[in-house]
């Protein structure tokens, strides 16, 4: 009976094993039915959407469209919160000059769990890690950031806090949520993903975008959403403005930021931008009087306050180093390179019909203030694609791009913002790399403001051969 009692409870105990592992397989298979089910659910909701009407603005239709860009509003809003609450902690203060800043504390210190080697200026160096990780956005000067830009393959800088995107690359995920798009050229990897933006906002409900583009574009860029909006059945609606740099007005967007733009040299059409905010202050011939008397002119109808404008942000897309041509004078002497190419490259391309801008458009007097705000900015965003010396000044110059060298040979320029954004480095380089060489190369003056925009770079040669 012993026994037979041991070898009916070792049975019983091998039916619960099985039992159990039963359970738990069951469990796993029906939690993958679960996600494999909802995938599908969401692949069903997006062709029914796209056979139904996009422009739907129903509670019910947005809200569930919700769900394909919840991380991109989330990371929009919370943007637009944080800048709500900077500036009604900054109203108080009071501003003595137009281009007066206040600055803020430099990041959070060193990050302990940091994969980027501390070569960096501390204060940059935790925004830097973070632009590179891509997995959290950055505060930049005070307002959320995030990038990235691949010389040649795909270029998009995001500002939530702001509502908009300079360039659109590939069109990422959260740039959807812009309400404002800033395009600096026409090459494919900078603007290939308008289509996408445009038919994306259209898809969600949300209202057609502004899109703001250089002179002479627009006519193109609108018959080829035509053409996409003809072969995908979607309307693209979206408010094209060309915006020259000679104009004094410039582009006032919907939340009361103003765009500027000024002149840039790439082989096609192009242009950099730069955002302000409009403040005011007091008067000159009223600053010393007693406050009452100041609030007794107020009401009395004098105009006791004149407004003024704030860079926050500005933006060069790609250029060589002939932009700052208006303020630093003739840029010839570059070194050698191949003269043919430089030679053809030798005037301005800034017409999409091959003609030049004339001399007396970039030194108007407003397209060079644009361009002095651009260097002043709390952000300056500026292309470096070459940061070694395998590729020389004029040859880089031939294909409208620039190198470590012209940072350089004009570092005055690159010492007036705040943080110094370098993006569009060449493919060829591993993260380590271009870290190194600025480091190295850099005078200390940019440096100590330098941060290198690093996402997708990969920190291993191996991994990065692909991309040479």
């Amino acid at each position: 009976r012993c026994m037979r009692h041991i070898v009916v409870g070792t049975r019983t105990t091998t039916r619960l094993c099985v039992s159990s592992q039963l359970i738990f397989a069951g469990a796993r298979i029906q939690q993958q039915q679960q996600q494999h089910f909802s995938s599908l659910k969401d692949q069903r909701y997006f062709v029914a959407s796209r056979r139904t009407n996009r422009r739907s603005t129903s509670s019910s239709s947005t809200s569930s469209s919700s769900s394909f860009l919840a991380s991109s509003l989330s990371f929009f809003r919370s943007g637009s919160r944080q800048q709500q609450s900077l500036k009604q902690s900054s109203s108080s203060k009071t501003v003595n000059a137009p281009l007066a800043r206040d600055h803020h504390p430099a990041g959070q210190g060193k990050n302990n769990n940091m994969t980027t080697p501390s070569n960096l200026p501390e204060k940059n160096e935790n925004i830097a890690d973070q632009l590179a990780r891509g997995n959290q956005p950055a505060m930049l000067a005070g307002h959320k950031y995030e990038a990235i830009s691949v010389g040649g393959f795909e270029t998009c800088h995001m500002f939530p806090s702001l509502k908009l995107c300079f360039d659109i690359g590939r069109c990422p995920q959260k740039a959807v949520a812009a309400n404002n798009l800033l395009l600096t050229h026409t090459h494919l990897d900078h603007v290939g993903g308008i289509f996408a933006y445009v038919a994306s906002r259209g898809m969600l409900g949300l209202e057609p975008p502004t899109v703001v583009v250089p002179p002479g574009t627009s006519t193109k860029i609108r018959a080829a959403m035509d053409a996409v909006s003809a072969l995908d059945g979607c309307q693209m609606e979206a408010t094209l403005v060309e915006l020259s740099p000679t104009s004094a007005e410039g582009v006032r967007l919907s939340n009361g930021l103003i765009v500027r733009a000024f002149f840039t040299s790439h082989p096609v059409v192009s242009q950099g931008y730069v955002v302000y905010r409009s403040k005011s202050k007091l008067k000159e011939e009223f600053r010393g009087l007693d406050q009452k008397d100041i609030a007794a002119r107020a009401r009395s109808g004098v105009k006791v306050n004149e407004a003024y404008e704030v860079p926050l942000v500005s933006f060069t897309g790609d250029t060589d180093v002939r932009f700052l041509q208006p303020i630093v004078g003739d840029i010839s002497d570059i070194g050698d390179g191949d003269e043919d190419d430089v030679a053809s490259h030798r005037h301005y391309r800034d017409d999409v019909d091959g003609e030049t801008a004339s001399p007396s458009d970039r030194h108007d007097t407003r397209a060079v203030q644009t361009l002095r705000d651009a260097l002043m900015a709390d952000a300056f965003l500026c292309e470096c694609t070459f940061v070694d010396d395998s590729v020389k000044r004029a040859d880089a110059l031939a294909f409208g791009h620039m190198t470590y060298q012209d940072i350089v040979a004009h570092r005055e320029c690159f010492t007036k913002c705040r943080h110094l954004v370098l993006t569009h480095f060449s493919a060829r380089y591993r993260a380590q790399e271009v870290r190194d060489a600025l480091q190295e190369r850099l005078p200390t003056d940019v440096w100590e403001r330098c941060i290198p925009l690093l996402r997708q770079f990969s920190e291993s040669s191996k991994d990065n051969a692909s991309s040479k």
